[in-house]
């Protein structure tokens, strides 16, 4: 019962988490004309548009991991076998891991509230905020797998 209250609470913060990266890509996509026409004098631009963009999928897909192995975990977990459902913790915290440093090596150097300056730059600032609460949501998620995957140890599925 604990390791499905756990998974659920997973659950919910991955939910979180793609809150937050749906406003980050929707704040983001209000610049996608401007960032094309930028991208089109400067190979930079381009380069970085296409970073963003990835390191925002990369965070998604690490969330919908999460989310759905700890959906199959809280509701059958002890119906899968002994091997996966150890090695599953293992793999999501992994991922969760590969996703938050691409983000990380990506947004490294960045503040948020540095373009705070810039007119009619308000919701590119919020898509850097969301992103930076998407990291901290990421963080979470990982100890949580690690923390799930203690438990099951001692006190199994």
């Amino acid at each position: 019962m604990l390791l499905q209250l756990l998974h659920l609470a997973q659950a919910g913060l991955a939910a979180y988490g793609g809150q937050q990266s749906y406003v980050a890509i929707t704040n983001l996509r209000k610049y996608e004309d401007a960032s094309k026409k930028l991208a089109k004098v400067s190979s930079e631009a381009e380069h970085q548009r296409q970073q963003t963009y990835a390191t925002q999928a990369s965070g998604v897909a690490a969330l919908l991991l999460s989310f759905l192995a700890s959906m199959l975990l809280a509701r059958r977990g002890s119906v899968y076998g002994v091997f996966l459902r150890y090695l599953i913790p293992i793999a999501v915290a992994a991922a969760l891991t590969l996703a938050r440093e691409h983000i990380r090596g990506f947004g490294a150097g960045k503040t948020p509230g540095l373009t705070g300056a810039l007119p009619k730059m308000g919701e590119y600032e919020e898509a850097e905020r969301r992103t930076h609460s998407l990291i901290s949501a990421l963080d979470l998620l990982t100890l949580s797998w690690i923390a799930t995957w203690v438990v099951a140890l001692v006190i199994g599925y």
